[in-house]
């Protein structure tokens, strides 16, 4: 074609059109991008002598440095894109830039290209209107390419740039392992590598590094993009800061360390002691003439519950464990044998009975719970004693077998609890009558019968006293 020809066409194009040389400078426009140039205070059409590309660069809109990085990769032969998009209002209007490489024996130059704002299309707007969403959520969010050299990032959100301190013009063109430091570790990130090599998704919590070299918590989802033929294109990248629910984990498992080393000297040092102390106690029962009996039951009464106490603070100790426990049947009529019994031995000091009824007759049945299971009832026996104010203790136990759950109630002849304070006594510290402990026994009770998915109250029993109730699941609801 004429080269009169070729300018005539080039100036009658509808849409705007420029040449850059080799130095990023314009070479030629058309009439329809001087017009734009005119009519539109936009950063694609800089009011500046410095070359076209360089004041792109420099531009503080992002969008139009890295349509300048592309611009400049082409005409250095880095790259072979050729078109882009530049969101440029609030309304999410677009213009689609294209850029094509001419080399002739001047030197290479591009020419760029872009159609009006009013030849968007529906699917065009729906396309905007989700990548705004996409820029206003608090998530980081990337897309890469796999397709090409080392899968790099074609898409960032602003809240990535938040989240890891690295403008988004930094991030385009660039794999993400740039996130990745000295302390990451290397099997996580071969997760996440050999998810990406087979088309897989997966999350990760892995430990990044920002633009200014400070360490944080990063929860990485990384998952295919799927074409409309069916095929894995893309990956997309959601990336979440969870610093600080990491910090809380890393400070409770610390206090559960403590708090298994507390757990060892109460139940070891303690509890040995005590059983010394309650030994030699029981040889000077038949040695102390009457009137200092009363005197050597108070010190047995309070060596028993100290070495009571280190079971509790134990189970207590399981229970704030770092998972939950698997719950397995356990036969409920041989855990409340087991407990009354301990009961009678554990106080058979005193120079008035504790005198224990039905535990004779017991329907045999499987309960959902754990081994600690006995320390539920062994406390609410325990506490009928030490919480009793009459000369004669009397403790009865019932069962009674329903068809989806059992209900174990464990009533006493003490003070009884007044309505007030029946869901009150289950708190933490909370005591009962001039008791000496810790409050520690009823929260326990609460705590296992709660996590085994049952429920404890309380009752009044009649003419006296107070009637716990404690309903379990049945491990086997189908068998009569």
């Amino acid at each position: 074609m004429p080269v009169g020809l070729t300018e005539a066409a080039f100036a009658s194009l509808p849409t705007p059109a420029v040449v850059l040389d080799e130095t990023g400078r314009i070479v030629e426009s058309n009439a329809a991008w001087e017009a734009f140039a005119d009519d539109h205070d936009h950063p694609l059409a800089p009011e500046t002598d410095a070359p076209y590309l360089e004041a792109l660069a420099q531009s503080s809109n992002e969008q139009a440095a890295v349509l300048a990085d592309r611009v400049r990769a082409l005409l250095d032969a880095e790259a072979d894109v050729t078109d882009g998009e530049y969101l440029y209002d609030a309304r999410g209007e677009a213009i689609r830039v294209r850029y094509a490489l001419l080399g002739d024996g001047d030197g290479r130059h591009a020419v760029l290209t872009h159609a009006p704002t009013d030849s968007r299309t529906d699917a065009d707007a729906d396309l905007h209107l989700k990548e705004r969403a996409m820029d206003a959520t608090p998530i980081g969010i990337t897309i890469s390419d796999p397709s090409q050299p080392d899968n790099p990032v074609i898409y960032a959100n602003a809240a990535f740039e938040r989240i890891t301190g690295y403008p988004v013009s930094e991030v385009l063109g660039r794999n993400c392992r740039f996130l990745q430091g000295e302390d990451t570790d290397p099997a996580t990130v071969d997760r996440m590598r050999h998810a990406v090599d087979n088309w897989e998704p997966v999350t990760v919590e892995v430990r990044n590094y920002r633009r200014n070299g400070e360490e944080f918590w990063n929860e990485v989802t990384i998952a295919p993009i799927y074409d409309e033929n069916g095929e894995p294109s893309h990956y997309v990248g959601f990336q979440q800061d969870v610093t600080d629910r990491k910090e809380a984990e890393e400070a409770l498992e610390t206090e559960r360390d403590r708090l298994a080393l507390l757990n060892q000297i109460v139940r070891h040092d303690i509890r040995n002691d005590m059983s010394v102390a309650l030994g030699w106690g029981s040889e000077l029962a038949d040695r102390l003439p009457p009137e200092e009996a009363d005197i050597l039951e108070r010190v047995m009464t309070a060596a028993t519950h100290t070495k009571e106490l280190t079971e509790a603070v134990g189970d207590l100790a399981e229970i704030l464990g770092p998972v939950d426990p698997e719950l397995e049947p356990v036969r409920l009529d041989e855990v409340l044998e087991r407990e009354t019994e301990r009961v009678r031995s554990n106080f058979d000091y005193r120079t008035e009975s504790v005198n224990i009824s039905g535990d004779d007759d017991l329907p045999a049945v499987d309960v959902l719970a754990t081994s600690i299971l006995s320390s539920v009832f062994g406390n609410l026996l325990d506490n009928a004693v030490f919480h009793n104010d009459k000369t004669r203790v009397e403790i009865s136990v019932a069962v009674e077998v329903r068809p989806e759950t059992v209900l174990v109630r464990v009533a006493d002849n003490g003070p009884g609890i007044p309505d007030p304070r029946k869901r009150e006594v289950f708190g933490r510290g909370e005591k009962g009558l001039e008791s000496p402990g810790s409050g520690l026994g009823l929260y326990l009770v609460d705590n296992l019968v709660q996590t085994y998915g049952g429920r404890v109250w309380i009752e009044d029993n009649d003419p006296s006293g107070s009637v716990v109730c404690v309903e379990l699941r049945r491990a086997n609801p189908d068998e009569p």
